[in-house]
């Protein structure tokens, strides 16, 4: 039976291939699964294995797919959003090459298998904030079961030996971000730096990281321009993953 929305849920497109089941009033798709998904799907675009940590209800997932054909494990905590990602990938016709394991991924048992690893911790530590009442958009924002160092500790657990770490983080947070990263023992080879326009300070920043490698040239990425609209880059950008059309 094909799944269907509850009363606190909405239906909504995710692309020209994909539909999200996603709650209302809960963590909702936004920008940074796009940006998550396109940057995991440029650092290993012939993966074959690839582990979603803090996978939420399953959209960098559901984005990832239409452009990489192997095998997905999904790990996430919160049953709630396990639950929701189950079921979107039923929904999407998923199920039969990806699955959701839910586990805390500080102690999930992983085995060093998979090609690509992607993920989008949370960034807020308890106390630096007011904590929303809602415990999925809580779990979303918030250090709930750690941060960015039980990410990249996780990925390396589970990382192939020819693998990539895919992680998209807080822009503010970059030298946290490159001790975790050595912290986990691995390289990192590329970082993204995500501007929402070009005058202002970067919002999100993305790592990759291997087991042995060293640092390129860093790419900066500039959503939209002064009038809001997407930039040729974040335009192209949606275009590879089905979020428009050319010239749309």
């Amino acid at each position: 039976m094909t799944p269907t929305a509850g009363p606190d849920e909405s239906l909504d497109r995710l692309t020209d291939h994909r539909q999200v089941l996603q709650r209302k009033r809960g963590h909702r798709s936004a920008t940074d699964d796009v940006l998550a998904a396109w940057s995991a799907w440029t650092a290993k675009p012939d993966a074959r294995s690839v582990l979603d940590l803090g996978c939420g209800h399953g959209t960098v997932t559901l984005l990832l797919s239409q452009l990489l054909s192997g095998r997905f494990l999904c790990v996430e905590a919160q049953q709630i959003s396990a639950d929701l990602a189950r079921r979107n990938l039923a929904l999407n016709g998923l199920d039969d090459r990806a699955t959701v394991q839910c586990a805390d991924l500080r102690t999930a048992e992983l085995s060093p298998e998979f090609e690509l690893v992607t993920g989008t911790p949370p960034f807020m530590p308890r106390g630096s904030g007011l904590l929303p009442k809602d415990p999925q958009r809580a779990a979303g924002r918030f250090e709930l079961r750690g941060g960015v160092e039980a990410y990249f500790e996780a990925a390396a657990r589970a990382l192939a030996p020819e693998g990539r770490v895919s992680i998209l983080m807080d822009g503010a947070q970059d030298e946290r971000c490159l001790a975790a990263v050595q912290s986990a023992g691995l390289s990192l080879v590329h970082r993204l730096v995500v501007r929402p326009q070009a005058d202002v300070a970067p919002r999100f920043r993305g790592y990759v990281a291997a087991r042995q490698g060293s640092e390129d040239e860093p790419t900066e990425l500039v959503v939209r321009e002064a009038d809001r609209a997407f930039t040729p880059a974040m335009q192209q950008i949606r275009r590879s993953l089905f979020l428009e059309r050319a010239g749309g």
